[in-house]
């Protein structure tokens, strides 16, 4: 059975603790975000800003942050310019949704919403590979996509 976006929006918010029904604005971007053909750093802005309306994309310097145990790169304008690589390499399809997502993660280019946004983006991946949304929810998918990647 293939997911739906809701579905998909209630697991995503789920995982950041978030336990409540998709907001409409929240199934609009998604949808909206799903159907462009290239992912630019304004869109994963314009998607940000109705997950996580104060969100700031970290390109100034000073706005670092921690997540858990790790610490991204310091906030400035690197942030950006590896932004701006990991979403050509998205829109290229040219890696692998799961590594894309693990990148983009890593880098955690905003002050928050960086859950959100980085499991939208795998999605938009995953969607533009398969035509359709998938079958599994993110965490199966994600999960399968780790043991596959373990190897490399």
């Amino acid at each position: 059975m293939t997911l739906t976006i809701e579905d998909f929006i209630k697991e995503s918010n789920a995982i950041e603790n978030i336990h409540r029904e998709p907001t409409r604005e929240e199934i609009k971007e998604a949808n909206r975000f799903l159907k462009l053909n290239e992912i630019t750093i304004a869109e994963i802005n314009a998607f940000v800003k109705i997950y996580q309306p104060n969100a700031k994309l970290r390109i100034w310097d000073g706005l670092n942050v921690i997540v858990g145990n790790h610490m991204p790169p310091p906030g400035g304008i690197n942030i950006g310019h590896a932004l701006q690589g990991i979403l050509h390499d998205a829109t290229l399809l040219n890696k692998s949704a799961h590594n894309i997502h693990v990148d983009y993660e890593l880098l955690h280019p905003f002050t928050d919403g960086n859950g959100r946004s980085g499991r939208i983006l795998w999605l938009w991946m995953v969607y533009n590979r398969l035509g359709r949304l998938p079958s599994l929810s993110f965490l199966h998918s994600f999960y399968y996509s780790t043991l596959d990647n373990s190897g490399d």
